[in-house]
C-alpha cells in the first residue's frame, strides 16, 4: 500500500470513529463500488453525451447526462398507470440468496477499489428509489396514494431484496461502512407524508442497519433533499451516519438536530459553485471548518455540474486553506498518520 492509500485509510477510518483527521475527507479519499447496478440502479451510461445535453438510453427508459450520471423514467410500455403498478405480481421482482456466487463478486469489487481509495459499498435503489426506478414516478405515486397495502406488497418486495444485499456487503472481509441510498424528498420536503414512511419504509430501514450492525459495520444512510420534517425518524431507525444536501437544508442545524455521534457526508451548496461567487464558496467552506472542530466526523464532496468560471479551482484552493489541517498538526507537534 501506498503511503497516499495509507493516509486515504487512515482518514476515513478516524472520520468513520468520529475523530477529526489530518484534513475533510474528500471524494476520491472514498470510492463507491455498486453490486449489480443494472438492477439495483440504473447501469453504466450507454452513449457519451455533452456537457448540459439529456441523451436517452436506446429501450427508452434511462436518461444520461455528462454530469448527474443515469437517471430514469420508468417502463412507460409496462407501467402506464397506477393500475399497472398494483396489478404486478411482487414475486417477480428477485430476492437473490447471500451465497458464493454473491460473495465472490463483492469481495471482486472491494479488492478493485480497494488499490485506490477507501472502498465503500453503496446500495441504490433500497425502497422508494427501487419503485421509482421500476415504475416511474406518477405510476408510483398514484398507487402509493390509492392502495398503499398493495404498494406496500411490493415494497416488501424490495425491502427483502435490499436486505439480502446488504447482508452480502456487511459479510464481505474489509468493508467497514455501507451506504445505503433511497431518495424519500425533495429540495422543498419529503414526498410523502410521514406516516406512510413510519409504515412501510422506516422498519425495514431498521432491519436492514440492524443486519449491517450484527456483522458489526457501520452504516451511513442518504436520501437527496431535505428530510428534516423526519429526521427523528432517521435517528431512531440506527443509521451511523446521515447525508446533507446543503442546498436543501442547513448542515449545523441538521447536526444539531441529529447528534455529534453521527457520521455525516455533506455534499456542498450547488448554488455557489455553479452561480456563485467566490466569497461565496469562502464562507461556505469557512463555516464547514468551524462545524468540523465541532463535529469530527464529517466527509465531503463538491456540489454542482457545470461550474462558473473560476469557482471549481476557488473550491480546491479555499479546501487546502481551510480544511486541510496537516501543517498545523504539524506545528503543534501532533505529527501525522
Amino acid at each position: 500500500m501506498t503511503d497516499e492509500l495509507t493516509r486515504k485509510y487512515a482518514r476515513m477510518r478516524k472520520a468513520i470513529h468520529l475523530e477529526r483527521p489530518d484534513r475533510m475527507p474528500y471524494s476520491g479519499d472514498w470510492g463507491n463500488i455498486e453490486y449489480r447496478k443494472e438492477v439495483y440502479h440504473l447501469g453504466e451510461p450507454e452513449l457519451v453525451s455533452e456537457l448540459g445535453q439529456v441523451v436517452v438510453s436506446n429501450d427508452g427508459r434511462r436518461r444520461y447526462t455528462l454530469d448527474g450520471g443515469v437517471w430514469a423514467v420508468g417502463d412507460h410500455e409496462q407501467y402506464r398507470d397506477y393500475d399497472d403498478v398494483l396489478r404486478v405480481d411482487p414475486e417477480r421482482f428477485e430476492v437473490e440468496q447471500v451465497g458464493p456466487a454473491m460473495l465472490d463478486e463483492m469481495a471482486r469489487l472491494y479488492a478493485d477499489k480497494a488499490r485506490t481509495c477507501f472502498p465503500v459499498p453503496w446500495h441504490y435503489g433500497t425502497l422508494v428509489t427501487r419503485a421509482v426506478l421500476e415504475f416511474g414516478w406518477e405510476p408510483f405515486l398514484m398507487a402509493a396514494a390509492v392502495d398503499p397495502v398493495r404498494l406496500g406488497a411490493i415494497l416488501d418486495r424490495f425491502g427483502a431484496a435490499s436486505l439480502s444485499v446488504a447482508r452480502g456487503w456487511a459479510q464481505t472481509e474489509g468493508i467497514e461502512l455501507i451506504v445505503i441510498h433511497d431518495d424519500i424528498a425533495g429540495t422543498r420536503g419529503i414526498l410523502m407524508r410521514p406516516e406512510w414512511y413510519r409504515t412501510y419504509v422506516f422498519p425495514w430501514y431498521r432491519r436492514i442497519f440492524d443486519a449491517i450492525h450484527a456483522q458489526g459495520r457501520k452504516v451511513l444512510y442518504i436520501s437527496d433533499g431535505n428530510t428534516f420534517q423526519v429526521l427523528d425518524d432517521l435517528v431512531a431507525t440506527g443509521a451511523d451516519g446521515l447525508y446533507i444536501e446543503t442546498s436543501s437544508m442547513d448542515p449545523e442545524t441538521f447536526m444539531q438536530r441529529a447528534g455529534r455521534d453521527k457520521l455525516y457526508m455533506l455534499k456542498t451548496d450547488s448554488r455557489n459553485i455553479d452561480l456563485g461567487t467566490v466569497e461565496d464558496i469562502r464562507v461556505e467552506m469557512a463555516k464547514l471548518r468551524e462545524l468540523h472542530a465541532q463535529y469530527p466526523g464529517i466527509i465531503m464532496y463538491r456540489g454542482g455540474g457545470n461550474p462558473r468560471p473560476g469557482n471549481a479551482e476557488a473550491f480546491a484552493r479555499l479546501y487546502r486553506e481551510l480544511l486541510v489541517y496537516e501543517d498545523e498538526q504539524i506545528g503543534q507537534g501532533k505529527g501525522q498518520t
